[in-house]
C-alpha cells in the first residue's frame, strides 16, 4: 500500500512538473535583436532610391532573394505598395510596410507570412544617415521575438543567421551602390 502511494505521488508531481512546462511554454519569449552598420561611398539620396523607394526589388543586388516582387495596395505616398514577397533558399515570406519616411530614409516592416514557427515576431528597421562628402552610413537593424522553450534553445541559432543575413545585405548593398553591378555572389540570376 505505501508502495502505490508512493507511485501514485511520483505519478502527481511528474504530471505537475509536465504541465507547468507546457503552461509556461506559452508564457516564455526570447528577443534577439540584431544592428548592422556599414559606410558606402554613394549619395544618401540614390542609395535611398535602391534601398526604399525599390524595396521590392532588393533581389536585383541582394543574392539572399531568389526573387523578390511589390505586393498589397498603396499605403504610402511615395510608393505604389505596402508589402514584399521574397523567396530565399530557406522559403518564402511576406513583409508589410509598416513605415515609409523619405524624408528620414527611413522604413519599418515586419513579417506577416513565412515567419518561422518559433516566432511570435519578425521585424526590421533600414535606415540612413548622411555623411556628406558622397558617403551614407546603412543602418539595418532586425528584432526576433521567438516563442516558447524551444524558440529560446534555438535563440543563439537565430541570432547567427541574422547577424551572417545582416551583414550579407549591407556589404551588397555597398557593392551594388559603389559599382552599379550585383555583388559576383549575386550570379545566380
Amino acid at each position: 500500500m505505501k508502495n502505490t502511494r508512493k507511485k501514485k505521488r511520483g505519478f502527481g508531481i511528474a504530471l505537475l512538473i509536465l504541465t507547468l512546462i507546457v503552461i509556461s511554454n506559452f508564457f516564455i519569449s526570447y528577443t534577439v535583436d540584431v544592428k548592422q552598420e556599414l559606410t558606402i561611398n554613394a549619395n544618401i539620396d540614390s542609395t535611398w532610391q535602391v534601398m526604399g523607394t525599390e524595396f521590392s526589388e532588393v533581389d536585383l543586388w541582394c543574392a539572399h532573394f531568389i526573387n523578390s516582387e511589390a505586393g498589397g495596395s498603396k499605403k504610402f505616398s511615395d510608393i505604389d505598395y505596402s508589402t514584399r514577397v521574397t523567396v530565399t533558399a530557406k522559403g518564402g515570406n511576406t513583409q508589410e510596410l509598416d513605415e515609409f519616411d523619405p524624408v528620414n530614409h527611413l522604413l519599418k516592416y515586419h513579417i506577416t507570412e513565412g515567419k518561422p514557427g518559433i516566432a511570435k515576431e519578425a521585424s526590421a528597421v533600414w535606415s540612413l544617415v548622411d555623411l556628406g562628402l558622397n558617403k551614407t552610413k546603412v543602418v539595418l537593424e532586425f528584432k526576433f521575438v521567438g516563442k516558447g522553450w524551444i524558440g529560446l534553445l534555438m535563440s543563439g541559432k537565430v541570432r547567427s543567421g541574422i547577424t551572417t543575413t545582416a551583414a550579407e545585405i549591407v556589404e551588397e548593398l555597398k557593392y551594388y551602390m559603389e559599382t552599379g553591378k550585383p555583388h559576383p555572389d549575386n550570379s545566380n540570376k
